[in-house]
């Protein structure tokens, strides 16, 4: 028997196959570059240290005060994939973004974050950049909550979450989720051979991507080298999306870049101030690269490093693109 369709059955047939494509949500720019965090031949993953603080000529923006609600659409202006900022716990338990302990350098107050509360810092006014000495001009700025910048944050841009305090490691973590943020943030730790064998998968840390920090260590037990240290921290069901190197020797580099490579994970060097290509302070960074037309950068980039966190994300995303390099 034939099936003779109308005009409009089969419209109302073609609608019904097409109805799940088009009710499915769209990729946002957050999950695009969690999927370019997750795959580190995506290109050069950029870290903006305590948010796009620094001026641009990329796309002629101030400089703005550091962690702030304007340093993150700074970020999302000019393309950054990563915000780093940094988390405390004020004194009526409100989760804020500042770096220190004290709001002297920062604002046009002072005291403790965890002596204060949330309506106390809101009566400041955080300094331009750096503040301090070197930018005691205020800004309009306020101090930001956490919660204000994750849903700020939400769908544009990942956020590196600097917990500045052990004791709130879990309620951070717990804040990212109930923002729908746990697969957009990073939170990381300092390990050691001292350290719990693999952090990714104690409890909390296992629901957002997670990332060791890993440096020469003093003191530890055993006396393992960096690369041991990162190899166990790698055997967990729960793997990091990648390893951070704070001040590594060059002698010890090289095997810690091996490992890491061969397990397919990024590999985060910080190019702040004068830390360097393998984290030796005196090799350079971000000043000795806007002096030399970005050769700290090329060094980073030839010794494995696909991961930066930068003080001056616009002239890097510059010289990325003037040197054609996937990012």
């Amino acid at each position: 028997m034939k099936l003779f369709l109308t005009k409009q059955t089969a419209a109302l047939l073609l609608l019904a196959v097409l109805s799940p494509c088009q009710a499915a949500s769209p990729v946002t720019r957050a999950e695009q570059i969690r999927q370019k965090l997750d795959d580190p031949a995506a290109g050069i993953f950029i870290a903006a240290h305590r948010g796009c603080h620094n001026a641009s000529p990329r796309l002629a923006l101030a400089a703005v005060p550091e962690n702030s609600r304007a340093a993150l659409e700074h970020c999302v202006l000019l393309g950054v994939d990563m915000m780093e900022l940094d988390v405390r716990r004020a004194g009526d338990g409100t989760l804020v973004v500042m770096h220190d302990a004290s709001v002297d350098r920062t604002t046009n107050g002072h005291g403790k974050v965890a002596d204060l509360t949330l309506a106390q810092l809101r009566q400041l006014r955080l300094k331009q950049n750096f503040g301090g000495q070197m930018a005691p001009e205020l800004s309009d700025e306020n101090v930001a909550t956490l919660a204000e910048m994750l849903e700020a944050a939400k769908g544009r841009i990942m956020l590196n979450l600097d917990i500045k305090e052990p004791a709130i490691y879990t309620d951070t973590i717990a804040a990212a989720a109930a923002h729908g943020m746990a697969r957009h943030v990073l939170v990381k730790t300092f390990v050691d051979d001292g350290t719990t064998a693999v952090m990714a998968d104690q409890p909390g840390f296992s629901t957002v991507p997670y990332m060791p920090i890993v440096g020469p260590w003093h003191g530890t037990a055993q006396g393992q080298s960096p690369a041991q240290i990162v190899a166990r921290q790698l055997t967990g069901q729960h793997r990091p999306v990648g390893v951070e190197l704070v001040f590594i020797p060059a002698d010890q580099y090289r095997p810690l870049q091996q490992v890491v490579a061969q397990a397919g994970l990024r590999l985060w060097a910080n190019a702040l101030t004068s830390v360097g290509v393998i984290s030796v302070i005196g090799m350079g960074g971000d000043l000795e690269a806007l002096r030399t037309g970005g050769q700290t950068w090329e060094a980073l980039f030839a010794s494995g490093v696909n991961t930066i966190q930068t003080d001056e994300p616009g002239p890097l995303l510059d010289y990325l693109e003037r040197e054609g390099i996937k990012h």
